[in-house]
């Protein structure tokens, strides 16, 4: 280890340097050193004595720690993505709300699970994590269920949140430009201030969504789904490519394929040729709803209320359904009508 390297260490984060991107700290005596928040991005601690230093919330992507030291450190919330951790002592180390993902190598017989870390992955379980104020850019989340998820002023460009789950999440003043949030469940997210320009939300559900202050510019919004709960910036004029989700609603052939449609209101609506193949309709209306040739192939429809529904040639085959006695019986048993 250099000697005027770690002098020099001290001396700029005294200063209140905080990026040490690519740093080499081989066989270094950090001890007990507190480097919160720091942005090590791909530094070497290869050998190094990190014994009970402080790493919480630190940026650790792509670092080497092969035969280092961690025993009793603080690596809370810290970014460990791509990160080495090959032979390293994790004994007694805090890990607990640490990121990473499937290029992070750890100790042999070593848990991530155990360790309560949150890996970053297709179909990942992050409900209500806090991940604010992260660099999650580029990160491929399809699929994942971020539903209350603390999201507020992260890095998000370009990420990928195609069929994620993020009900309820907050995302106020995130930058999600290029982000691909097709088939995304937005339903009831706080995306106040959130930078969309270019986003993909094609098909994505905007049902209760707060999107004042957002800059909608180029983005994609086709086939999107809104209610009149959803909030839109003032001006904002709703272009005719985005599904209006209300009684009454005229939704004939829609693609509504697999959205979660929990307690929405489609009473009277015109939903005739509609693909709700896979929709979570959970408790909601469709009273005297049109949904002659619909496709509701596997379609959850627990205590969905369909009195008086047109359910001429619907297809309701796998269909999840509790119709009452009187209704049920003009289903045939393949889910078709009798």
């Amino acid at each position: 280890m250099n000697v005027k390297t770690l002098e020099n260490l001290w001396t700029a984060f005294v200063a209140g340097e905080r990026d040490f991107t690519g740093i080499s700290l081989v066989g270094a005596d950090l001890n007990h050193w507190s480097l919160a928040r720091v942005d090590f991005w791909g530094a070497d601690f290869s050998g190094a004595n990190l014994a009970q230093a402080n790493f919480r919330r630190a940026n650790l992507k792509e670092a080497q720690f092969k035969n280092a030291i961690l025993a009793g450190a603080d690596l809370r919330w810290a970014d460990l993505r791509d990160a080495s951790l090959t032979e390293a002592d994790l004994s007694d180390a805090r890990l607990e709300g640490a990121l990473y993902n499937a290029q992070t190598c750890f100790p042999q017989g070593f848990s991530p699970e155990q360790a309560r870390m949150w890996q970053l992955a297709p179909g990942a379980a992050l409900a209500t994590k806090d991940l604010r104020d992260r660099d999650l850019g580029g990160t491929d989340l399809s699929g994942a269920d971020l539903s209350g998820t603390l999201l507020v002023n992260s890095q998000l460009f370009g990420a990928v949140f195609r069929n994620a789950n993020l009900l309820s999440a907050l995302l106020g003043d995130s930058d999600l430009r290029y982000a691909d949030l097709r088939r995304a469940t937005l339903m009831l997210a706080d995306l106040r201030g959130a930078n969309l320009r270019r986003a993909d939300l094609t098909q994505a559900n905007l049902i209760g969504a707060n999107l004042r202050g957002c800059d909608l510019s180029e983005t994609n919004l086709n086939g999107a789904l809104y209610s009149d709960t959803t909030q839109f910036s003032r001006g904002f004029e709703v272009p005719d490519t985005l599904y209006h989700l209300a009684p009454g609603a005229s939704l004939w052939g829609a693609d509504l394929s697999g959205a979660r449609l929990t307690g929405v209101d489609l009473s009277g609506a015109n939903l005739a040729g509609a693909n709700l193949m896979h929709a979570d309709l959970w408790g909601a209306c469709l009273a005297n709803a049109d949904l002659s040739g619909a496709n509701l192939l596997g379609t959850n429809l627990l205590g969905t209320d369909l009195s008086g529904a047109n359910l001429s040639q619907t297809n309701l085959m796998q269909a999840i359904i509790d119709l009452p006695g009187d209704m049920a019986a003009i289903v045939s048993f393949n889910g078709q009508p009798a």
